[in-house]
């Protein structure tokens, strides 16, 4: 089931002031208070109670992360809130009176809409019957101590320097006497050399392996010899005190372990749901179909496959393969690889079978959450008013065309580049590449796609597209102004490796092209627009229906 597509611009702005207030999951109503009657606001001839409004500030809160939770839990976000609900009110007041709530798209609009968020309002049902008592957490506790441990730790100095030669230096010193403490003050390169390099207690799995396997050998208050920790970092420690791992108390831990069982728990339920339904819908994986998910690129052939059916539908792999278009091209391989994939399939066919279930028991589902039906046809009614009233709202070339000439200096470039490279882990890996590209430049690419261990090799052939100058590490950058276009050169040392680079393309500084820049200037003009017309239509609405709004009862 898709919804007809909508104008972007409204579809903005709705999301945006629209999902503020609205969230997916519904509450039990709590106990009666005696203010519960009193009138907060009014719209025309709908009132805001405090019951009402109680209900929906905490179905937010219960969605929203802790900073927003915090911010409308106060006086001040509280009267923001009841603005909130007062402008979607007349929203929809407004759209109910141009007839916007009525008609075959609407119905089937909400409808659609409602089928989800029965699907979630169901599963939730289910998540939220999984109870997790005080005997079966301590159960979860005494079968998982190992994993409820306080770790060793040991009271940690370090004294950082750059070379092999001053380490063997300052450790000459501390052997002579000299204080740990004002050697670090004097010598140390790291964040820890103004305390004398004291990093106070440190918990051993957060301790370098390097250095951990040293500490290990160490007595108290012994220094180490030299550790190498990089090809610029040599590192002498100590430590003064240790502290012996231990199993912490079923009391000081008690609220994670109920949580994780609790989660433990509500996974299995999630699960047997799903397979209850996959049993129900005869739901079927095509298993050689699931191979082709991993491919870059499909033929439409491929793409009409079946990936699976469900009561007698079928699912074509095209459908999933759309979705996996939004997952960035070099992040693609890692995630479709093992468990990744699994996960996607299974969270795609489990969306589908949860919809379809909604859908055989709409009419109970209605009745169990009426809510839901009265939220959708909210939604959808101020959804057709915004796209009819700002739907249509759009940016001129003039209007682009004098931003433009009024903002210049924003649209200044540094010096713009394109190239390819192949990256490495060993110089001489390098080398050897390079004499082999030498021989044949013409295998650029397909070396790129083979040995580079960027993710622009498999993705691209090692093409990094354009970027400006400065945006790389400082070696790269340097190597990509320098060289001479179209030629290969390298090995370029950096953080990362060992680089060989061709320059394909290099821009000299200067102000970009409004042709250029025409796109990015209408993606700011556009919201700035939508927002003032926005912001006038919800004021128009307020008036029109006599939004009275008493702050002083909330």
């Amino acid at each position: 089931m898709h919804l007809k597509k909508q104008r972007l611009g409204a579809l903005i702005i709705f999301s945006i002031f629209f999902g503020m207030i609205v969230s997916s999951s519904l509450f039990a109503a709590e106990k009666a208070d005696a203010t519960d009657d009193v009138v907060l606001a009014e719209i025309g001839s709908t009132k805001i109670t405090k019951a009402l409004f109680n209900k929906e500030l905490q179905t937010f809160l219960n969605t929203a992360n802790p900073q927003a939770a915090s911010h409308f839990s106060s006086p001040e976000g509280k009267e923001m809130f009841l603005n909130q609900i007062c402008e979607i009110y007349a929203l929809e007041a407004k759209a109910n009176k141009l007839g916007l709530n009525k008609g075959e798209d609407f119905e089937k609009d909400v409808h659609e809409i409602s089928v989800a968020r029965l699907a979630q309002e169901n599963m939730q049902k289910t998540l939220d019957s999984v109870k997790v008592d005080e005997a079966d957490a301590k159960k979860h506790y005494e079968a998982n101590k190992n994993t409820y441990t306080e770790p060793a730790s040991f009271h940690l100095f370090q004294i950082s320097v750059a070379t092999p030669e001053k380490a063997a230096e300052v450790k000459k010193e501390l052997e002579s006497g000299k204080s740990f403490l004002e050697l670090a003050k004097k010598e140390s390169t790291d964040d820890f050399k103004d305390a004398g390099g004291d990093q106070g207690f440190v918990p051993e799995n957060a301790i370098a392996p390097m250095v951990k396997a040293v500490l290990a050998q160490l007595k108290k208050d012994e220094v180490s010899a030299p550790i190498k920790a990089d090809e610029e970092t040599y590192l002498l420690v100590k430590y003064t005190e240790k502290k012996d791992g231990s199993v912490k108390s079923y009391e000081s831990v008690a609220p994670q372990v109920m949580r994780e069982l609790e989660s433990v728990q509500q996974r299995k339920a999630y699960e047997d749901e799903m397979a209850k339904l996959k049993k129900e819908l005869s739901y079927k994986l095509n298993e050689d179909s699931v191979k082709l998910i991993q491919k870059e690129k499909l033929s439409e052939e491929e793409q009409n496959q079946v990936l699976f059916t469900y009561a007698d539908k079928d699912v074509k792999i095209g459908e999933l393969f759309e979705e996996l278009q939004q997952i960035p091209p070099f992040l693609r391989p890692q995630i479709l690889s093992g468990q990744g994939l699994q996960d996607i399939l299974n969270n795609f066919s489990s969306r589908r079978l949860a919809l379809e279930s909604a859908e055989r028991n709409f009419k109970g589902l209605s009745q169990e959450y009426p809510e839901v039906i009265e939220d959708s046809k909210r939604r959808v009614a101020i959804r057709a008013l915004l796209d009819e009233k700002i739907g249509n709202i759009s940016v001129d070339d003039k209007e682009i065309e004098d931003f433009y000439n009024k903002n210049l200096s924003q649209f200044s470039a540094p010096t713009q580049m394109s190239a390819h490279h192949i990256l490495v882990k060993e110089q001489g890996e390098a080398e050897k590449i390079l004499e082999e590209l030498k021989a044949d430049p013409s295998k650029f690419e397909a070396i790129a796609r083979e040995k580079s261990t960027c993710p622009s090799g498999k993705s691209s052939g090692g093409d990094l597209g354009k970027f400006g100058e400065g945006q790389m590490v400082a070696e790269f950058d340097k190597a990509c102004k320098e060289a001479e276009i179209g030629k290969i050169v390298g090995p370029v040392k950096t953080q990362f490796g060992y680089h060989i680079i061709r320059v394909n393309e290099r821009t000299p500084a200067g102000t970009r092209k409004l042709e250029e820049v025409k796109d990015e200037i209408k993606s700011k003009l556009l919201p700035e627009k939508q927002k003032e017309a926005f912001t006038q239509l919800v004021e128009e609405a307020k008036k029109e229906f006599n939004v009275k709004i008493y702050q002083d009862k909330l």
